[in-house]
């Protein structure tokens, strides 16, 4: 059945149209009659990660000053959901280099207040959203020799080999308060109009886990990322006082 058809028989919304905005290995997204986004899974694992999305979604609603997406529609059966468009346009490194330096600092509030209310947030009581950081960097470790370790040179090997044993047995891995953390703050789920942050998208990727999760795309330097400067930016505006001060550059530097 077609998203079309779905939505329909489900929703019992007329659909007038539907154009795919993107899709990537767990899920299609539609935008449906120009106002509202569908998400539908592609695979078992992906139908598991949609239910504890709209979960997060809706034990958030109405916690957060930007806005985030208001689930209006779930269906458990097609693993499908929707909910309205927040309106705007995605932040870019473009966009960002094109910003005032007063525009910037606003920016910096703006995405430092969303993490200032989403990591003080009691924490849900969602099955399986608990992110083990220390089996996490395990996963990432096994996945990298099972994908580009016969495409690298040995000198590159041993340094991603030593790097991971560094971090494995740095003591300060186990060290953190346990927050909720969108853990997928890349510049293209953050929403903007007229230069300010209006909302963040796209919690697929949520975990109870170390708040310094956030700050990994944030970090970035890359075609899609801005890098450094915002996470300064961000770390020292007024929102965040001490909260992550020196802390994160210790972690990130030591």
């Amino acid at each position: 059945m077609d998203m079309k058809d779905i939505i329909e028989q489900e929703f019992d919304l007329i659909v007038q149209s539907v154009i795919i905005l993107g899709q990537g290995l767990d899920s299609v997204a539609y935008l449906v009659n120009n106002e509202y986004v569908f998400k539908q899974s592609k695979h078992a694992g992906a139908r598991i990660n949609l239910r504890r999305e709209v979960r997060v979604l809706n034990y958030l609603k109405g916690k957060t000053t930007l806005q985030i997406p208001d689930i209006e529609y779930y269906s458990e059966k097609y693993s499908v959901c929707g909910y309205k468009k927040i309106k705007g346009s995605r932040l870019t490194p473009d966009v960002y280099k094109n910003l005032s330096d007063d525009e910037k600092d606003m920016l910096a509030q703006d995405i430092a207040l969303f993490l200032r209310e989403l990591h003080s947030i009691a924490l849900p009581a969602v099955d399986g959203l608990e992110l083990d950081i220390v089996d996490d960097y395990c996963s990432d470790y096994a996945a990298l020799r099972e994908t580009v370790y016969d495409k690298i040179p040995d000198k590159s090997k041993e340094y991603i080999k030593g790097l991971y044993k560094r971090v494995l047995n740095d003591e300060r891995i186990v060290q953190y308060v346990k927050v909720l953390c969108h853990n997928d703050l890349s510049c293209s789920h953050i929403i903007m109009q007229h230069n300010r942050a209006v909302g963040v998208i796209d919690f697929g990727d949520a975990a109870i886990t170390d708040r310094d999760r956030d700050f990994i795309y944030l970090l970035e330097d890359s075609s899609e990322e801005i890098g450094r400067n915002l996470k300064k930016k961000i770390k020292h505006c007024n929102f965040m006082g001490n909260v992550y001060g020196g802390y994160l550059l210790s972690r990130k530097n030591g």
